[in-house]
């Protein structure tokens, strides 16, 4: 059985593709921070097929001391975890004036903690001789493009994330290591939930997905089925790609202030 690692996949898109890996029959390896309880209940699930590794990613110390990264011979690893700019607040304290504490969260837990990680499991993946899939899950803001009033410190740590892919890809050319970094738009998921759309009253929710590419909101499943997508060996010919995701938004920025006018 081929082993895959999700980082993040109690909520949301990593949830999603755990589920469709575990369906499609691989042992799926998971981490999460806080939701112990539905970290038990995916294990409850799928016996002897999942398991979840608590880890906070923001913590280097916590990386070096996880020593489950390295005792598996990962087949694929997907770097989903990640705060938003409504997450975030759940992660600091009062930020101050500046948001400093949110600014180095979403740097440290966004950026260096999918670095940390492959730092950690490098070297056993480069003594691999069979096929290894990486995926770094980055977003329109910061992978694509640039958007007004999206928090800042939130868009440069999504282009950290995209960065990072390239440079793996490009150093794992000519190896078994197949690199792809996706970067969806607007999602419906928890995270974005927390900094958007609980603030929507019906009618203004209403107009928000009016205003969207295609109209609609891309759901977390969606997500997931192009992360399954490349675990297949034909994905290695978009070795490197910069996949949007985004149903448009990606081409077309401006559609969230002109309404697709």
């Amino acid at each position: 059985m081929k082993k895959v690692l999700v980082t993040g996949a109690t909520q949301g898109m990593g949830l999603e593709t755990l589920i469709r890996l575990a369906g499609q029959g691989y042992e799926v390896h998971f981490t999460y921070r806080r939701s112990e309880e539905k970290a038990k209940e995916l294990m409850e699930r799928y016996p002897g097929q999942v398991y979840g590794h608590k880890l906070d990613q923001g913590k280097a110390e916590e990386i070096e001391k996880a020593d489950f990264l390295t005792e598996h011979e990962w087949y694929g690893v997907i770097f989903n975890a990640a705060l938003g700019s409504g997450t975030v607040k759940e992660y600091t304290e009062e930020g101050g004036f500046l948001n400093a504490q949110e600014d180095l969260a979403l740097m440290t837990v966004n950026a260096l903690g999918p670095l940390w990680i492959y730092k950690k499991i490098q070297g056993m993946l480069e003594k691999k001789t069979e096929k290894t899939k990486i995926v770094f899950l980055s977003s329109v803001n910061g992978g694509i493009s640039a958007f007004p009033k999206f928090t800042p410190s939130d868009g440069m740590s999504k282009a950290a994330v995209a960065f990072l892919a390239r440079q793996v890809a490009v150093e794992n050319t000519h190896t078994p290591i197949d690199v792809f970094c996706i970067c969806p738009g607007s999602v419906e998921t928890p995270m974005f939930y927390s900094s958007t759309l609980q603030w929507m009253s019906p009618e203004e929710r209403r107009k928000f997905d009016e205003s969207q590419a295609k109209k609609r909101l891309t759901r977390p499943e969606e997500i997931a089925y192009w992360v399954c997508e490349l675990m297949k060996d034909e994905s290695t010919v978009l070795h490197g790609a910069m996949i949007d995701a985004t149903m448009g938004l990606g081409v077309r920025p401006g559609i969230l202030t002109d309404a697709g006018k």
